[in-house]
């Protein structure tokens, strides 16, 4: 049943195909189930028609007889490695129906509690385009002997320099992202996902602060370890500046260490659960549209009708719910935040005195060279650039509350 997956070395590798696509609307779902070991168990006929597979060949086959050779493996190792590890994850996938064309999806795999159910529609985003290109960097590197761990820790990287701190933040804006185009190209109204969309985005932003935070508190300690190398010269006349150093290090660890709890942009960090929150009402939406769409004589394909709608309905109440939850928690965890950079704040004022006694210092001692100067220069430029960091992530913080609320 398995398709043949051809051998791939660099003279093999063609640009994704765009001309000889299989056509299918927007307006269409994709749906399918498969148990725990991705062996299909049902599907649509939208599904059936698009792969060009009779239904006797679908059920009890692997899903990956519908996959195009030359989507990268990578994507799929970050697929099932957090599928098993319980996480609801959209990937866009290019899959190959029996005639070799292929057909590009945004698919929404969701664990459910005997394997997985899978919705997926028609891409046409930015976001889109721009994961093709990274697709076929990865498939070129593929080529030549990169390993799928490798390859998925390039995507993911990629990923954070385009401005997404983690995979949940890339894959709930760009589901938020295809849905939003779908509703334009078929004429209906944008989904409810503005708010969720917005504390997403700020809380991303809270998580680009907190690392630029985490950076910077890592520098001032080697800008305290100069501050000591100038004290140790001075003998006994730099006794003061070397208890300025070490407690500047003192409160910076503390701060360091404050903000790498806080940081992350997983499921335990705000960005996390705003990801999430905006990835499960997306997800929700799906899964409900395509349990209506199963009491339709013309959605049957594969399986029992009714018994699939109840499993949709079901996963996307349980989703729903687990999408309230993250709201919850993104919001508590906001006004959490607000505390806590009030006490940063008051921190930083206690770095602006010792800093201050440093200033007092460089004018008393004439014996440095310019090298204390210096010091106080670079610890001036950290001060200012710690205050604004701490007033864009408060704004952020504010953001994430409102649009939560």
């Amino acid at each position: 049943m398995t398709l043949p997956e051809p051998s791939r070395d660099a003279s093999d590798i063609i640009p994704f195909p765009q001309d000889d696509e299989v056509p299918f609307g927007f307006d269409e779902i994709f749906f399918s189930r498969t148990d725990s070991r991705g062996v299909i168990g049902a599907g649509n006929s939208v599904f059936q028609r698009v792969s060009g597979y009779e239904a006797e060949q679908l059920i009890g086959a692997p899903h990956r007889i519908v996959r195009h050779p030359l989507m990268p493996r990578a994507a799929f190792h970050l697929l099932w490695d957090r599928l098993k590890a319980g996480r609801p994850t959209g990937v866009y996938v290019c899959n190959r129906s029996t005639d070799g064309r292929a057909y590009w999806v945004f698919a929404v795999v969701v664990p459910i509690r005997d394997g997985f159910l899978s919705v997926r529609i028609k891409p046409g985003s930015p976001t889109f385009a721009r994961v093709r290109d990274i697709y076929a960097d990865l498939l070129a590197a593929e080529a030549q002997g990169a390993a799928p761990v490798a390859g998925a820790e390039d995507l993911l990287g990629r990923l954070r320099r385009d401005g997404f701190p983690s995979y949940d933040s890339f894959q709930a804006q760009a589901l938020a992202a295809e849905i939003g185009n779908r509703a334009d190209a078929v004429g209906l109204p944008a989904p409810a996902l503005a708010a969720a969309l917005t504390a997403a985005r700020s809380a991303d932003r809270i998580e680009i602060e907190l690392a630029g935070m985490r950076h910077l508190f890592r520098k001032s300690i080697m800008i305290t370890t100069n501050l000591r190398i100038v004290a140790s010269r001075l003998g006994g006349d730099g006794r003061a500046l070397s208890a300025i150093a070490d407690n500047y290090a003192l409160l910076s660890n503390e701060m360091t260490r404050w903000i790498e709890k806080r940081a992350g942009g997983s499921n335990g960090s705000i960005a996390g659960s705003a990801a999430e929150n905006l990835f499960l009402q997306a997800a929700k939406l799906l899964l409900e549209e395509m349990s209506a769409n199963f009491t339709q004589d013309a959605e049957a394909g594969v399986g029992d009708p009714e018994a699939e709608r109840v499993r949709l309905a079901e996963a996307a109440a349980h989703y729903g719910a687990r999408a309230e939850d993250c709201k919850r928690r993104a919001r508590s965890d906001a006004a959490d935040l607000e505390t806590h950079l009030a006490q940063m704040r008051h921190h930083v004022g206690a770095l602006d005195s010792i800093r201050m006694l440093s200033r007092i210092e460089s004018a008393v001692l004439r014996k440095t060279d310019g090298a204390l100067d210096e010091i106080v220069g670079q610890l001036d430029a950290f001060q200012d650039e710690i205050g604004e960091r701490l007033h864009r992530t408060d704004a952020h913080g504010r953001g994430v509350r409102a649009a939560a609320a």
